[in-house]
């Protein structure tokens, strides 16, 4: 028996080893294909998990405060150096027919100097009248109701702000414009509760050192106009926004 187990095993064996040969010889890429499968495709659960969240499955983790920034449209600076140097145009020859009118604001208010945007009788400033005839209509009239001791260097936001940054005019130039009036009563009051009367001597003299001062204030505004809408331009671009306003307009 142990002859005959021993002969069977030998056969057995011999057989195994043929069919393994005559599988190679028949497939021979059998082994190479199996290493040229694509990748076994990720779990459902795995999947699903990603479709929900929003985060492909390789992008980095989300952070707080990383949101996608759209960069502001550029601005053409070109366009807006033309759009300056007509509302500058334009409100220069606002000011020279101020000056010829030659009727101005009478202080009845301080003992001193003091910026009046509006007066008793209802004469605006040099600045009040330049932004009133531009269209602001309404904004100067609000400002002589709630600020009518305004002083254009104090300002520094708001609806004026964004007239001065569009107006041609640097808001130094503005400010040399709004030039402080001097008294011309000798009983003046902040607060009247009637008509002050205004001394006709003192308004005389008022008046012609005003129309000396805004003559000399043109002459030099014409001077300037170059460098000035330059430094205009700089000032307007660092307040997009505005400057998007001004092109739209």
């Amino acid at each position: 028996m142990s002859g005959l187990a021993s002969t069977l095993s030998i056969k057995l064996t011999f057989s195994l080893c043929l069919g393994s040969v005559l599988t190679a010889a028949l497939i021979p890429d059998a082994a190479a294909r199996s290493f040229a499968q694509p990748p076994a495709m990720p779990a459902a659960s795995h999947v699903a998990a990603h479709l929900t969240s929003g985060v492909p499955a390789h992008d980095p983790p989300y952070v707080e405060g990383a949101e996608l920034r759209i960069a502001p449209p550029m601005l053409d600076r070109a366009a807006l150096r033309t759009k300056l140097i007509a509302n500058r145009a334009a409100n220069l020859a606002r000011f020279h027919a101020y000056r010829i009118a030659g009727v101005y604001p009478s202080n009845v208010f301080t003992t001193d100097r003091a910026n009046v945007w509006r007066d008793q009788d209802g004469r605006f400033c040099a600045a009040a009248t330049i932004i009133r005839a531009s269209g602001q209509i309404e904004l100067v009239d609000r400002i002589a109701e709630e600020n009518n001791f305004i002083r254009l260097a104090d300002v520094t936001q708001g609806p004026v702000m964004d007239w001065i940054l569009t107006s041609g005019f640097t808001q130094a130039e503005l400010v040399v414009i709004q030039k402080p009036f001097s008294p011309v009563t000798s009983f003046p009051d902040i607060t009247p509760t009637r008509p002050i009367v205004v001394d006709a001597r003192l308004r005389a003299a008022e008046t012609r050192r005003l129309a000396r001062l805004y003559r000399q204030i043109e002459a030099k505004l014409a001077r300037s106009g170059k460098a000035s809408i330059e430094a205009a331009l700089d000032r307007l671009l660092k307040q997009p926004l505005v400057a998007q306003q001004l092109l739209a307009s």
